[in-house]
């Protein structure tokens, strides 16, 4: 099979195809794909169960994705099958990139691999099935070289999960103020199908020693080159007790909705740690080592972090001597929710009496998500979404998929308020903050998702306002037709924070902790001004003594307005802040 380069060239004023050199192909495109699944034990009963929940699910290929793409015929991923919708982030190569939102949502719960988001830190690496294998070393009685034909004929496992970059909707993070990372949507979060081979049966197939033996730690590596940084490896390592844990089925998974993986998403082997983020789930697994201490490869100590918000360069982090301290680690993931419908600039006629709002929710650590509201106030009020499941709890009672949601919200109320926005709780009572909480490196980024709400000009309708947008360009808006646009065909907005980045820096933005702002009205009183405009009375109170029965009695007096608390340029900055 020779696949070729193809890309649209206008002619006449209209595009056409044409096609361009041979693409070297990868080993991914050369392997005998049925031949090798047919050589799976099992298959058939694999095959069957994911059919099963596809056709239950309502799972759809990608129809968008019929080779490579052709952004990338003049670099090293020429070969790779990509769907030309995915929006990149990071220019045209390293490859990482989410689906258009819109597009997401229209797969539904499960999603096809060239949609799936994708974190590449380079070069995809040309694996075969057939030659690849995984040197298995350390703490082992029974050190190996394990091929794929071996590691398949141990027990396997299937479920479906929900894999998300730590950098999901990062994009928000940077306009506070850039991090140490590129802008991601909200759209860094895919759910398929994988079968692998659980760490267990695995760690007991090599003879993982004791615990007392110094056997604590597992140690994953993709291969040499995969990145430029350390050894040029991207590793992580993970906890005896994490890997060993029944209650999440981690594995070295080799199939996704039961077919090979998709080179950008490991093949030929991946590890998977359902409830982590991405970063930990080391892609093209090439060498597995336990050891007593904790690994040290460079991006499993430099990278997946979550410091604090006055740690505001990597020099502040070095300084205070935090890159190894356990305490700042991600490993699960937080709660958190978004909304995908409406669509950002979408346009709503007020001929319509009710809309569906939508979207997604997911946790960590199998924690289920019990419930999601939406509120039109700012959070004085609550309504309770609809939430749709999929997956059914584990016999341990765990849940590793994100839930689906919808509120019906008449038109009405939508035209009256100002904006509307999403919260997701899990079954500890745990909820996603009101506010952004900046990090360095722009992640776990959790806060109630806001979509504001506007008037069409000369219409009989309303227009929705994400806080952002990654789309290149109007070319990558699937749902173009919705879309409320200008008279030059411009959209109106990039994204509300975008639109209003001054005050969304000084409401959030980072300060070393020798430069810690303090404020004599800050308070309570401030963030709920525009609730009660009657209520001018600072936070900071001052006390007066005043004589009574012959002992002085504390009581409290109202201090001076210096502060501008009553002010109506103040007034006006605190109920701009306590919206946002």
């Amino acid at each position: 099979n020779i696949w070729f380069s193809v890309e649209a060239r206008p002619c006449a004023g209209r595009l056409v195809q044409c096609a361009c050199r041979p693409i070297q192909q990868g080993m991914y495109t050369s392997d005998d794909h049925p031949t090798i699944l047919q050589s799976i034990p099992g298959i058939a009963s694999i095959q069957a169960q994911v059919a099963a929940l596809e056709t239950e699910c309502g799972y759809r290929q990608d129809a968008t994705a019929s080779g490579p793409d052709p952004k990338d015929r003049d670099n090293a991923d020429a070969w790779v099958p990509r769907s030309p919708w995915m929006n990149r982030l990071t220019g045209v190569h390293p490859f990482n990139s989410e689906a258009p939102l819109s597009l997401l949502k229209e797969h539904g719960f499960l999603t096809p691999p060239t949609l799936h988001y994708v974190r590449n830190h380079g070069v995809v690496p040309k694996l075969s099935w057939h030659t690849h294998t995984i040197d298995i070393s350390g703490l082992v009685h029974r050190p190996m070289k394990i091929s794929m034909a071996e590691l398949v004929r141990l027990p396997t496992v299937t479920i479906p999960v929900t894999l998300q970059c730590a950098g999901n909707r990062r994009k928000e993070q940077n306009l506070i103020e850039k991090g140490i990372g590129f802008h991601w949507g909200c759209a860094a979060a895919s759910t398929s199908i994988w079968t692998g081979v659980p760490l267990r049966a695995l760690l007991e197939y090599v003879g993982m020693k004791e615990k007392g033996e110094g056997a604590n730690w597992i140690n994953f590596d993709g291969p040499e080159g995969e990145v430029p940084l350390g050894d040029t490896k991207y590793g992580a390592s993970h906890s005896r007790e994490a890997c060993m844990n029944p209650a999440r089925p981690c594995m070295l998974a080799f199939l996704q909705n039961g077919q090979l993986l998709h080179p950008d998403h490991g093949y030929p082997v991946r590890l998977l740690m359902p409830g982590y983020i991405g970063g930990r789930m080391i892609k093209w697994v090439t060498t597995l080592s336990v050891t007593e201490h904790e690994g040290t490869n460079h991006y499993h100590i430099y990278d997946n972090r979550v410091f604090p918000k006055h740690i505001t360069s990597k020099e502040e982090a070095t300084k205070h001597q935090i890159w190894t301290d356990p305490a700042y680690t991600i490993n699960d993931r937080n709660i958190n929710s978004a909304i995908w419908s409406p669509a950002h600039c979408e346009k709503l006629p007020l001929s319509v009496e009710t809309y569906e709002v939508s979207g997604y929710a997911y946790n960590g650590a199998g924690r289920p998500v019990n419930r999601v509201e939406v509120t039109l106030n700012g959070g004085r009020t609550w309504r309770p979404a609809t939430i749709l499941r999929f997956e059914q709890p584990s016999e341990y009672g765990m849940c590793y998929c994100w839930v689906h949601w919808r509120a019906d919200v008449p038109t009405r109320a939508l035209r009256a308020c100002g904006e509307m926005a999403v919260r997701a709780w899990d079954d500890s009572q745990n909820c996603q903050p009101e506010r952004p909480t900046w990090n360095l490196m722009g992640m776990m980024n959790n806060p109630w998702f806001r979509v504001k709400v506007h008037t069409v000009p000369g219409e009989d309708a309303i227009w929705f306002e994400h806080p952002t947008r990654v789309e290149p360009n109007l070319k990558h808006a699937w749902d173009l037709e919705r879309l409320h646009l200008l008279p030059d065909r411009r959209l109106p907005s990039p994204g509300w924070m975008e639109r209003q980045r001054e005050m969304v820096a000084k409401a959030y933005s980072p300060h070393v902790l020798k430069d810690e702002p303090l404020d004599v009205d800050e308070g309570w009183e401030r963030g709920v001004h525009h609730l009660a405009p009657a209520t001018t009375e600072s936070p900071r109170r001052k006390f007066t003594s005043h004589p009574e029965q012959g002992s002085e009695v504390l009581t409290p007096a109202v201090a001076s307005s210096g502060g501008g608390g009553g002010s109506s340029s103040s007034s006006s900055s605190v109920q701009a802040k306590s919206r946002l």
